[in-house]
């Protein structure tokens, strides 16, 4: 006996119609609209399954929507600079309206590859750690104050270290007090030390 193939939602029969499958389910293309489909930014309007979706930073647009904030060209094929929560083609981005790179100073166009942490922008190539100056980019890194180490810097300078071989510990150790002596410590990376 064939298995049912209804929409999640409604339960009317999906078998030769268009559906979508959403979070492991099912829905013919009414109830997508309806239940499923993000809301655009600009129309408030459902995007809906037959539509193109533009998605910027948790926010979203039909793709005809998604325009420069001040002279209204279509943007979805093309590069933008977002400022202020607002979305600018090249021609409309201003230098007073551009951003500027923190490590270099020069003005970030729409296009550029950069690294964007806590409303700080760099260019992709001068965001370099502070110790090494070694190009960090969109890869791992450590904020320390003002300062940004690579995972190698941050390791040598920051990380504890043995007294008496001086290798980096891979772990913090955990401290505990022994039992057959109480008063002394001792250091230990077990997980189920007593």
């Amino acid at each position: 006996m064939a298995e049912k193939f209804d929409c999640h939602y409604c339960r009317d029969p999906l078998q030769g119609k268009k559906y979508v499958e959403k979070d492991g389910h099912h829905c013919c293309l009414k109830c997508f609209d309806k239940f499923c489909a993000n809301t655009c930014v600009d129309c408030r309007k459902p995007i809906g399954a037959d539509s193109k979706e533009v998605h910027y930073k948790n926010r979203y647009w039909h793709d005809t929507c998604f325009r420069c904030a001040k002279c209204l060209h279509p943007l979805a094929n093309e590069t933008f600079v977002a400022k202020d929560n607002k979305i600018l083609c090249n021609k409309c981005t201003t230098r007073e309206d551009s951003l500027k790179c923190k490590g270099c100073f020069k003005q970030i166009v729409a296009g550029d590859q950069n690294v964007e942490y806590k409303g700080t922008v760099w260019h992709k190539d001068c965001f370099t750690c502070s110790n090494c100056k070694q190009v960090i980019g969109t890869g791992s890194f450590f904020p320390k104050g003002e300062d940004f180490y690579c995972a190698t810097c941050h390791e040598a300078k920051f990380a504890k270290h043995c007294v008496k071989c001086n290798k980096g510990l891979v772990k913090a150790p955990v401290w505990w007090p022994m039992k057959d002596n109480p008063g002394t410590t001792t250091a230990s990376t077990a997980k189920n030390a007593p």
